[in-house]
């Protein structure tokens, strides 16, 4: 049950497979963000790449939670959602000169550059519109991810914050950190944060620059998802020994990541002798991650020599997430039974890529059961796939209110953007 509305049924009413929104859970979530600002000084964007659904992001606006874009795309479903400019941060390794002119124009809240080398781009484009935008420079610190994001932290990223100073067309007031992964501990949360508070002070230092705004990105881990280590997966892929749940109560949860991140912040302009500058978060996966389930129906059950295939109507195509992270997954109507059989439970897609769980308990299925793949509101929607059946749709339950927030996927969708031409025919 969810509210009201039980499960197994609701699958019957919608199809399956059917992705399930608890507006409950994501109020929650969204509340523990916002819920200390002002006086925290931390300020939320939702990262709309981990679940780009209107009806979500609609209901996280409401709550008082910006967002955070990385493509033209979405910085247009934004402001097609009603965002206010001001309210948007832009990110990304790629952003189109149109975009870029647009977000501009509108008074953007705050526009990063990813790398040195698109510094003189923004300013090309703000010098043309004529106005100085709210602009940041991302740097990579010296754990998480690196590579193609962001400027590495200490001279490389003193150099490139001179280099946009030195322009003249861009107010530059912020630095954009996104450690990337899934923190899970405190410990490693606040060795990240101390590295950026510590390149503050020397960007004072080297160019009396004192920033506006630091944003610290994203990666809060959904507590009960992580990610699942290779040795763990060979065992349960060779064995069939059960994978470890994440430990939830370990893990770092909303309302602590919110008072330690200010409370660091603070303490650390505070011995600084400046004052402290807006606090902004993008988070992803922690606000969203929980607040969804896939359901799907067993199609069929095939018998091998060493296990038992349970074959479902969702596979990789839709929960490719579940293929590199712990995901519960439990039978919706048999929840009572005791789960002593152990399935490989796979897709409809024709690969033997196509296994969500090599091994894993259930209690005894038959075609036609319902199960449940927990915490898919963290990339399951973006990184779904049309190959070769429909995406489905999406429901949201509101205590006992049912709403359809996202139609299932026509055959006609799936074709609509393909053209035969004349002389082909």
């Amino acid at each position: 049950m969810l509210g009201g509305v039980a499960l197994h049924e609701l699958l019957q009413r919608h199809g399956s497979p059917l992705l399930v929104l608890d507006v409950a859970a994501l109020r929650r979530n969204a509340r523990w963000f916002v819920a200390g600002a002002p006086a925290s000084g931390i300020e939320a964007f939702y990262s709309y790449k981990t679940n780009p659904v209107s009806f979500a992001l609609s209901t996280l606006h409401q709550q008082g939670v910006g967002a955070e874009v990385i493509s033209a795309y979405e910085l247009w479903l934004a402001l097609r959602l009603g965002v206010p400019a001001e309210r948007i941060v832009y990110n990304g390794p790629v952003k189109s000169p149109a975009s870029v002119r647009e977000a501009i124009e509108r008074g953007i809240g705050l526009i990063t550059a990813n790398h040195t080398e698109e510094v003189a781009q923004l300013a090309s484009v703000a010098r043309e519109v004529g106005r100085r935008p709210r602009t940041g420079i991302r740097v990579s610190t010296t754990q998480g991810w690196s590579g193609q994001f962001g400027v590495p932290i200490g001279e490389a990223a003193v150099q490139a914050f001179a280099h946009a100073l030195s322009l003249g067309s861009l107010d530059v007031c912020a630095l954009h950190a996104h450690r990337g992964g899934m923190i899970r501990s405190e410990a490693e949360f606040s060795a990240f944060v101390g590295e950026v508070l510590a390149f503050t002070d020397t960007l004072v230092q080297r160019l009396g620059l004192d920033l506006q705004i630091l944003d610290f990105g994203g990666s809060l881990a959904t507590p009960s998802v992580d990610h699942v280590a290779p040795l763990d997966y060979r065992l349960n892929r060779t064995l069939l020994r059960d994978l470890p749940a994440p430990d939830v109560g370990a893990a770092l949860g909303i309302e602590r990541y919110v008072a330690l991140l200010s409370r660091m912040v603070s303490e650390h302009y505070a011995r600084a002798g400046r004052p402290r500058p807006r606090i902004f978060v993008e988070p992803g996966r922690s606000l969203t991650g929980d607040t969804q389930f896939l359901l799907a129906s067993v199609h069929a059950l095939k018998r091998a020599a060493d296990r038992t295939y349970a074959i479902l109507d969702a596979g990789i195509n839709i929960a490719e997430p579940v293929r590199s992270e712990y995901h519960q997954l439990f039978a919706v109507n048999r929840i009572n039974e005791p789960a002593r059989q152990v399935y490989t439970v796979v897709g409809p897609i024709c690969t033997p890529a196509d296994t969500l769980y090599p091994a894993v308990r259930l209690p005894e299925l038959a075609p036609g059961d319902s199960l449940c793949i927990m915490d898919a509101g963290a990339y399951f929607v973006p990184f779904a796939t049309s190959f070769s059946y429909p995406q489905p749709a999406m429901v949201a339950i509101d205590a006992d209110q049912e709403l359809l927030v996202r139609r299932v996927e026509r055959f006609e969708d799936m074709a609509v953007r393909d053209v035969v031409p004349a002389s082909a025919t």
